[in-house]
């Protein structure tokens, strides 16, 4: 009788199963048990023992062979994936960096901040300078601009010259006109301002506007004393009226006029000047006004160019158009010039150069912290010598070494660039929130693909620029001496080299920073010892618009603010009320020409000035002195003769050989007479040089628009809460707008450059921190490293306070060739920086010095300590430890 056998079918599956060169091994293997079993067991059972072991290690040895298939199938080690190491150095640098999580800790921290406000600044550059403006061929489109005898560029120009510019400039497809301002909305329980924009049928094309609803302006909307229409951005109709679709052909109340609503602009459109636009009216051209004179610019206009026009045949273009008025109209034209600027820089302004201040600082503080960085890696380095001398031992190519440092600066890196992409959004709303005006664009500003890819380079280059220093000394492994030292002494002249490099940019990168910080404060605090020329103590100003529906005529216009004055004045504390349409520090000034009468049409000697209507008492309101002749009385009325009132810049001007008062000019179609001197008051803000300005009467030339000026001892919120209630009694359909005493609105024309100064002061203060951490991290690394050898130094005779010089000394000759190099970077910052400063020299010795000193001093600290631990070095221990 034959020997009992395993079941054949499952000696065949566990044959295909198994890997090739396993299979007899495993056959063998069973077959061995199998008989052990049937000598205990039927030949049933053991059978049944076999297949069950074999169903339960079918799967397992299928697995073996597609493992052993793929492996024979492998090319060789060199040719491996490259992901296989990566992924490899990535597991092998979180694990690190949990061994490490102190260290790990600072350095994603650093690269979130670091990464963070790089984001957040790139992400508002990349809305407000980078995009195009949101509607369709923003790039065709340019700003119509002036520039007047004083050297002032304006964006304003006289109607009668666009007129003209129309017929003659052949560059432009369309050009329309606007005038902003704001208008008192009648709806609800209060009256409300609401931004408008007075625009011209053109407008729609130039700035492709498009209608949701209704329709677009037509030139028989604006037709003198015709029907009142208007259009309602999308969002303010949303807001402000249910987005009630039949509004549409139905009356609104504006400035108690009904106005006709003949449409609803599309979501999104774009308006401009004022990108918040609620209300759209037409803009209408009133005959044989101030609105037609030559000399008057008040309208602002853009144009679209042709297809193929280019900016620069524009400029020229309207250049010579310009000039050829000038020629053709002395009077009123002569150094009146006209240019274009693309609509993208005029809707940017000065904050273009504003963010590449930021920018640069940013990136400034962003170097220091990955030189930081650098120095905790490279210190964490150090105990890591050995391991790399044995992985070189043991046939690890240098690169392959470098590979695995780079890996690990670039985990941590990635770790905080990721978390500081999240919280950008966090750094940008504080931007925005802190910017001192309202910023351009705001509401574009995001994280976008581009930003995403900035963000990431940005990371990279961080992480490579972190991980280059100890990447740059692993290269130079002496496998030798470092196996020998066991990590502890090897490299030590290199690594002082590295670190003096560290030392010597930190220092250079943080006096550039402090330099361009006292530059802008320097700036900041001359301005604020600046007088404006009034008495700006106590003054709470805000302004009201008496509506032509309620108030027809002049002389209504008078008695509504008569009376709202006298209601001003029965406030206890109030002791001194006025009106006038122009206020200093709020940017809403007229300029126009006027003759000197005794001198008849001089053409280029005719005087140019800013106009403002002001009623009788203004200047003691504003704490305006009066120098020469008098102001303005009751008496000066519509029945008395047309007199005026000039400032002293205008007086020194054009009346610097003779006495003004008494004087007679031509202006408005009438002739005046100068009655008095005020003061000189800054008008936009402190710096400027102050603008000729001739003061007229509201009695004899009434102005709807004004400010009331209240000079009181009552603190600000409870004269306007008083004043509210006292002008409701008056009319309660206007509304009382922009309040603010005059020294906030003198705080707010310096907020740009207290912005300036705050945002490079603080990155200053910053970098400061930064490179005295970076200093004592180096030289504290250094010190370790010599341990020895100061021991031996000491255990020779050398004085502790030998040791303590020798260390600072060290760091203060590597600090004075980062201050060499900080002197060029810092007096480049100064001459970039020359369009900031104000009364202050971009190549300030005395500040200069000031800031290396100042590092000087921190570089001292920050190598004391380190320093004062090397003096009590025990030689003894330390010739033991090594």
């Amino acid at each position: 009788m034959s020997e009992p056998r395993p079941p054949q079918l499952a000696e065949w599956l566990v044959r295909r199963a198994a890997p090739a060169a396993d299979a007899d091994f495993v056959v063998g293997d069973l077959r061995e048990e199998f008989d052990e079993r049937l000598a205990s067991l039927d030949v049933a059972a053991a059978r049944r023992w076999y297949w069950g072991e074999v169903l339960r290690s079918l799967l397992p040895l299928a697995g073996q062979r597609l493992v052993s298939a793929q492996r024979t199938t492998t090319p060789p080690r060199d040719a491996d994936s490259m992901w296989t190491p990566l992924l490899g150095d990535a597991r092998h640098a979180l694990r690190l960096a949990a061994r490490n999580p102190f260290a790990s800790f600072a350095v994603v921290a650093t690269m979130v901040l670091g990464i963070g406000s790089t984001t957040a600044v790139f992400s508002a550059m990349n809305a407000v300078l980078l995009k195009p403006l949101p509607f369709a061929e923003s790039m065709r489109v340019v700003q119509l601009r002036a520039g007047v005898p004083d050297g002032r560029i304006i964006d304003n120009l006289a109607y009668p010259d666009l007129m003209d510019f129309r017929r003659t400039v052949p560059d432009f497809s369309d050009i329309t006109l606007y005038s902003s301002g704001d208008q008192t909305l009648q709806h609800g329980d209060d009256p409300r301002l609401v931004h408008t924009v007075q625009v011209d049928e053109t407008y729609a094309r130039v700035f492709a506007t498009r209608v949701a609803l209704g329709r677009w302006i037509t030139p028989n909307d604006r037709v003198v004393n015709g029907p009142k229409v208007a259009l309602l951005s999308h969002d303010f109709w949303t807001r402000e009226f249910g987005a009630d679709r039949t509004l549409v052909g139905r009356v609104i109340t504006l400035d108690n006029e009904t106005v006709q609503v003949i449409g609803v602009l599309a979501p999104k459109a774009y308006t401009y000047p004022v990108p918040a636009a609620e209300v759209l009216t037409p803009l209408v051209i009133t005959p044989n006004s101030p609105m037609t004179n030559r000399g008057s610019l008040w309208a602002g206009a853009s144009a679209r160019l042709k297809s193929g026009a280019t900016i620069e045949q524009a400029k020229r273009d309207i250049g010579s158009a310009a000039r050829a008025l000038a020629s053709a109209y002395p009077a009123s034209n002569t150094g009146i010039s006209a240019g274009v600027i693309p609509i993208r820089d005029a809707v940017v302004g000065s904050v273009q150069s504003m963010l590449e201040l930021l920018a640069a600082a940013v990136g400034a503080v962003l170097l220091i912290a990955c030189v930081n960085i650098a120095n905790l890696i490279l210190g964490r380095a150090q105990t890591r010598a050995r391991e790399f001398a044995v992985r070189s031992a043991l046939g690890g190519s240098p690169g392959r070494v470098r590979g695995q440092v780079f890996t690990e600066s670039l985990v941590l890196a990635m770790i905080g660039g990721v978390v500081g992409v999240a919280v950008a959004p966090v750094f940008t709303r504080a931007l925005i929130a802190v910017y001192p005006d309202a910023m351009p664009r705001a509401g574009e500003i995001g994280v976008d693909s581009r930003v995403l890819l900035v963000a990431a380079f940005a990371t990279l280059l961080a992480g490579v620029l972190s991980a280059l220093p100890t990447a740059r000394q692993t290269a130079r492994l002496d496998l030798a001496r470092d196996l020998r030292a066991g990590g502890r002494s090897g490299g030590a002249r290199r690594d002082r080299q590295m670190g003096r490099a560290l030392i010597v940019t930190q220092v250079a990168a943080s006096l550039a920073l402090l330099f361009g910080a006292g530059l802008l404060l320097q700036t900041f605090w001359r301005l604020t010892q600046v007088t404006p020329g009034f008495d700006a103590r106590n003054t709470t100003a805000f302004h009201v618009f008496a509506p032509a529906a309620r108030y027809a005529n002049g002389s209504k216009v008078n008695r509504y603010y008569d009376d709202a004055g006298d209601a001003l004045r029965t406030i206890p504390g109030v002791t001194e009320v006025a009106t006038g349409n122009m206020l200093p520090f709020v940017g809403d000034q007229f300029h126009d020409t006027y003759i000197q009468h005794e001198r008849g049409d001089q053409g280029t000697s005719n005087p140019r000035a800013a106009i403002a209507y002001i009623a009788p008492g203004y200047e003691r309101a504003l704490g305006l002195p009066v120098t020469r002749g008098r102001g303005f009385a009751i008496t000066d009325d519509s029945a008395s003769e047309p007199v005026v009132v000039i400032n002293e810049a205008l007086a020194k001007r054009y009346y610097a050989e003779t006495d003004p008062i008494g004087r007679v000019i031509d202006w408005n179609l009438k002739s005046w007479r100068i009655v008095g001197v005020v003061a000189t008051t800054h008008l936009d803000n402190l710096w400027d040089e102050p603008a000729p300005v001739l003061y007229a009467s509201t009695r004899q030339t009434p102005r709807r628009s004004r400010y009331f000026i209240v000079r009181s001892t009552v603190p600000p919120e409870r004269l306007l809460s008083a004043a509210r209630v006292v002008l409701r009694r008056v009319d309660a359909t206007i509304a009382l707008t922009d309040p603010a005493t005059m020294e906030e609105r003198i705080n707010a024309s310096l907020g740009a450059q207290r912005f300036r100064a705050a945002l490079m002061a603080t990155l200053g203060a910053l970098a400061l921190v930064l490179s005295v951490l970076g200093i004592y991290g180096v030289v504290a690394y250094a010190v370790s490293r010599r341990t020895r050898e100061i021991g031996i130094r000491m255990a020779l005779g050398e004085a502790a306070h030998h040791v303590r010089r020798s260390v600072v000394g060290d760091a203060l000759r590597v600090a004075c060739v980062g201050i060499v190099a900080g002197v060029v970077l810092a007096l480049a910052a100064g001459k970039w920086l020359a369009g900031f400063l104000i009364g202050v020299s971009p190549y300030d010795a005395r500040l200069l010095a000031a800031a290396a000193a100042l590092l000087i001093g921190v570089v001292t600290v920050a190598a004391y300590g380190p320093a004062r631990r090397a003096s009590r070095v025990d030689p003894v221990d330390a010739l033991r430890g090594e």
